[in-house]
């Protein structure tokens, strides 16, 4: 295993004495990073997006139809060998067990859809999502199952089409166009324009995988790569190394002191009195090269568990629901998603608000990406919002469980294309029979079984719901195994790029 704490550089590790040098105190108040000097040649910081680039990005050349080729810096997925640290072509991927996949639902016509999933049986078929003009839904499936096209407006319709999933192919379109229904010379230009979108996008689309193998999932051109940075994950066991000064609880403050926050800027670690001194080391082990998964014991202490648990001790927990789409209702599916669940706001109390700004060290971003922010904050953003979501308290009894999903939906056609980037699960408790997280679809060369990750009390675990290029990394699919004895408590964090939108 290896300490690596200059891993989002291109150059190679400095010296001792040269980190010692660069040690900077960032902006945000509390991470601590080691960078290299931006003048030298052939250097860059992590926290410099307009000059880091992904190795695994690579130019490839796409023709659109419109007379003029258009380049586009591509993800190149590695050759599992070198997640061993072996030579390329030494080893073969192993075809993973879990025959799931995604189903992204193209919705090519001006008129809103609803999506069902067909249960064979006549009038018992399973709302999924609405689709509205020239927008798309997407789904958990597997090869074999049947989808069916029904009018939002028409509620006694015919369906309008049938889709049957087959292994490998992932779009899929409902285009009245091509078979005459409608004409194309009925649109009215703005229409016209998002049709072409969509058609252009599955012309690159197809281009896409030809060059890497993967399927493209986004929207191609208004999907940019991640505005955030992310953590390499080149060989199962790298370790990356994170200082924060947002250091652990160590006893509860008195109740006076654990009051709400209200939003605000930087400022010194709170309530030191009750915490460990100086600073924290997170250190972050490579569990999966793809998708990229990240563990990171005791990112929590004693303390702030029993703080959340104390918080959840007076809440009311709700049945969890899932979304397809941005379009449509939210649904509880008990044949998916069996958890209660509760939010918690970040100005809950400062043992919460330190939970986010360590999180923020740790994934290398700025603390008020994760709040509201003043008109001076982070100007290059465009809104003023927070980026991440409020905590979600889970809570999984026996036979509760989520089965393998992905956290992102579809999103609308506006610019930017803003959807979950990241996640983080928080574990509260061990020792329950079964309640493992699981990715199905990770790649590697020795297992076809799922990658399992076992709560650990204090344990966080990171991962990336986007490629380095934008698209969605349809490996980031998981679950929550069903709990067979005992409970099962966690949070999770949801962070968006390049902003949060629904």
């Amino acid at each position: 295993k290896e300490t690596d704490t200059s891993t989002m550089m291109r150059s190679p590790a400095p010296t001792i004495t040269m980190l010692l040098a660069w040690l900077l105190l960032l902006h945000t108040g509390s991470l601590l990073a080691l960078a290299q000097p931006a003048e030298k040649e052939g250097t860059c910081a992590w926290n410099d997006v307009s000059c880091y680039q992904d190795p695994h990005l690579k130019e490839i050349t796409v023709d659109l139809g419109t007379g003029t080729n258009e380049t586009f810096l591509a993800y190149h997925p590695s050759d599992v060998s070198t997640f061993y640290q072996e030579e390329p072509g030494s080893r073969q991927a192993k075809v993973p067990s879990f025959h799931g996949q995604f189903g992204k639902f193209i919705n090519l016509s001006p008129n809103p859809i609803i999506i069902y999933w067909s249960s064979g049986r006549k009038h018992n078929d399973v709302y999924i999502a609405e689709a509205a003009a020239f927008e798309a839904a997407a789904t958990a499936t597997f090869p074999g199952h049947k989808f069916l096209v029904r009018s939002k407006t028409d509620d006694d319709s015919a369906d309008l089409q049938m889709w049957t999933i087959t292994a490998k192919q992932v779009l899929y379109t409902y285009d009245p166009f091509e078979d005459g229904t409608l004409k194309l010379t009925d649109l009215k230009p703005d229409q016209l324009e998002l049709y072409n979108l969509q058609k252009n996008n599955l012309k690159f689309a197809e281009q896409y995988k030809a060059a890497t193998g993967v399927d493209y999932l986004s929207l191609y051109p208004r999907r940019p790569r991640p505005t955030n940075p992310m953590w390499a994950a080149d060989y199962f066991g790298q370790q990356h190394s994170v200082m924060t000064r947002e250091t652990h609880f160590t006893e509860l403050p008195n109740p006076e002191n654990l009051v709400p926050l209200k939003p605000g800027g930087v400022h010194e670690p709170m309530l030191k009195a009750h915490r460990e001194e100086d600073t924290l080391n997170m250190t972050m082990t490579v569990l999966s090269c793809a998708p990229r998964v990240f563990e990171i014991k005791n990112f929590l202490s004693k303390v702030e568990i029993d703080h959340i648990m104390q918080i959840a001790t007076g809440m009311t927990l709700h049945q969890s629901s899932t979304k397809a789409g941005l379009e449509g209702e939210s649904r509880h599916d008990e044949s998916t998603r069996t958890s209660r669940n509760s939010w918690v706001v970040r100005g809950k109390s400062p043992i919460i608000d330190a939970i986010y700004r360590r999180s923020a060290d740790l994934m290398q971003v700025n603390e008020a990406y994760m709040r509201k922010r003043s008109n001076d904050e982070m100007p290059h953003l465009k809104t003023k919002g927070s980026n991440s979501e409020q905590l979600q308290l889970v809570h999984y009894d026996v036979g509760q469980q989520y089965t393998p999903h992905h956290d992102f939906a579809i999103p609308s056609l506006v610019d930017g294309q803003p959807m979950r980037f990241a996640t983080i699960l928080f574990y509260l408790n061990e020792g329950m029979g079964g309640g493992a997280t699981t990715f199905p679809k990770w790649r590697n060369a020795e297992h076809t079984s799922e990658l399992k990750v076992v709560p650990e009390v204090g344990k966080a675990v990171l991962f990336y719901s986007l490629l380095p290029d934008g698209n969605m990394d349809e490996l980031s699919q998981h679950a929550a195994q069903p709990v067979s004895d005992g409970e099962k408590w966690l949070i999770n964090l949801w962070t968006w790029d390049p902003m949060m939108r629904f």
